[in-house]
């Protein structure tokens, strides 16, 4: 059966990438989640999405430009709804204290830094390690850069590589769009994680099954979809929508 993974938590119902969107996706009955990694000024990996935190909280500005305890200044939860004031800005070490309690798998996606030189890849692989978590990470990237670095340093680990149109022109990476299955394979990869979009190729997900790729879909919140999703073999789908899309992927396997 396919695992469905929050993505950014249940975060059609509360403030993404925060612990009470991830713990609602697990009540919810999620495998796991979907999240986004930056680094601090002070280099501390942190749970956000956007490269600036303007969206969704009560501050301004960049991560990489604040320091941890600059950031725990700030509100990240009342942009959602007032049962949500006071959630704060969680570090990976706080995400993956709860995950490997509470997951069968977390998709943590490296997100790409200006500064070449970035020790996000070595930060986050530290935090990993000291979770005994290796084999229940997925780790991801528009950035195939960072996931080939990952891979060097931890081969045992999960990769992934993401990609949509956006992002390939923006990377200059187009040979994924000739022919994904073999780019995914030729480096090595175990997941491709293509927007939901990339499915529509006729046995797509067969071509990555015959190379041994898993494959990762994102972001599916209609029922039927994730229902095509399972029956054409897709390992992991996810959703803003847990408890719509557990439902509609039990339907299925009953």
């Amino acid at each position: 059966m396919s695992l469905i993974l929050g993505h950014r938590g249940a975060s059609a119902y509360a403030p993404d990438n925060t612990r009470a969107a991830f713990e609602l996706a697990i009540q919810m009955g999620a495998d796991g989640v979907e999240t986004d990694i930056h680094l601090t000024k002070d280099g501390i990996p942190v749970i956000q999405h956007n490269y600036e935190i303007d969206r969704n909280s009560n501050g301004k500005g960049y991560v990489e430009e604040m320091t941890y305890e600059e950031l725990l200044q700030f509100d990240f939860g009342s942009w959602k709804g007032e049962q949500f004031k006071g959630e704060k800005i969680m570090t990976l070490d706080e995400c993956l204290d709860f995950a490997h309690k509470h997951m069968r798998l977390i998709n943590l996606e490296l997100k790409q830094t200006k500064n070449l030189n970035s020790p996000i890849v070595e930060k986050t692989l530290e935090v990993v390690k000291k979770y005994k978590m290796t084999d229940r990470v997925l780790l991801s990237s528009f950035d195939h850069e960072l996931l080939k670095k990952a891979q060097r340093l931890c081969p045992e680990l999960l990769i992934g590589a993401l990609y949509d149109e956006a992002e390939v022109e923006q990377n200059n990476i187009y040979d994924i769009l000739k022919d994904a299955p073999q780019y995914v394979a030729d480096l090595g990869f175990d997941f491709a994680n293509p927007h939901v979009d990339y499915l529509c190729e006729e046995g797509i997900v067969d071509k990555f099954t015959q190379k041994g790729i898993g494959v990762a879909v994102w972001t599916v919140d209609k029922p039927y979809i994730a229902q095509q999703c399972v029956e054409c073999g897709v390992k992991c789908i996810i959703t803003n929508k847990p408890d719509v899309i557990v439902k509609a992927v039990r339907e299925v396997c009953d």
